[in-house]
């Protein structure tokens, strides 16, 4: 794995991921993913993970908005509002972070996996940077 500096967490990384994800969301049903690229690592921390961009697209090729959790597998789509927050700590489910389009995000030392959901169906890409 390569380091990549102190750079700061921008959509302009200018070095290509270790590892991207994709996801299909049906519309309404959450998906997850675990951050390691094999089974026998757990979490971002066996695995390096650090950064990571999540990028929505339609099948059509357009924005496509959702939410995603960093630390588990609860993703929740909000009744009213923009997030839902149920915790921040080890062993909670976390938030769900609305991204608009595409959002870069520091991925939590203990998180040991992510989880999306939109209100309709799309393509979730998440880009994995490595420390």
């Amino acid at each position: 794995m390569r380091a990549y500096g102190a750079l700061s967490p921008t959509d302009l990384i200018p070095q290509p991921p270790d590892t991207v994800h994709t996801l299909l969301l049906a519309a309404g049903v959450a998906q997850e993913r675990d951050w390691a690229s094999s089974a026998s690592s757990a979490g971002a921390a066996a695995s390096a993970a650090h950064l990571v961009r999540f990028t929505g697209v339609s099948s059509a090729g357009a924005t496509f908005n959702f939410h995603v959790s960093m630390v588990s597998t609860h993703a929740a789509l909000p009744t009213s509002g923009t997030s839902i927050t149920t915790g921040t700590t080890v062993g909670s489910t976390g938030n769900s972070l609305p991204v608009l389009g595409d959002r870069t995000l520091q991925i939590p030392a203990w998180s040991t996996g992510w989880s999306a959901i939109g209100r309709t169906s799309g393509y979730v890409i998440a880009e994995v940077w490595s420390k």
